[in-house]
């Protein structure tokens, strides 16, 4: 989705209401160690593509579906929270960025362990 200022701030703005709406309305949901990391809105503010991310992967994917399913009563309780004309449509997706830096840092560690060991100091 293209990104101006506006979607940037209509995107803020709907990541904070979203974030109230799972911590107040939806208690019975089990958010865990999980968070709502972006959110991504269309052009004309009818779509919102929310990123969830959480230390473990397998549970917070199962959040991710659950999210998923539940996404019309949350973008009830969200339409009550945010000044908009249109209550955007949610998708909610898993959010990888932080299993990919971890990688890339396990990846880079092992390099560097590996340098040390043959004296390599550049």
């Amino acid at each position: 989705m293209r990104k101006t200022r506006r979607t940037s701030r209509v995107g803020e703005s709907v990541r904070d209401a979203l974030v109230e709406v799972l911590r107040f309305d939806m208690k019975d949901l089990g958010m865990g160690l999980a968070s709502i990391t972006e959110v991504e809105v269309s052009p004309d503010l009818h779509f919102a593509r929310v990123f969830v991310s959480g230390l473990k992967e397998d549970e917070t994917r199962a959040l991710v579906d659950e999210l998923q399913q539940r996404r019309g009563r949350i973008r009830g309780f969200l339409g009550k929270r945010i000044r908009l004309r249109y209550t955007p449509e949610l998708d909610f997706r898993f959010d990888e960025t932080t299993m990919r830096a971890s990688r890339i840092e396990g990846l880079l560690s092992e390099i560097r362990e590996r340098d040390e060991e043959s004296g390599d100091g550049d």
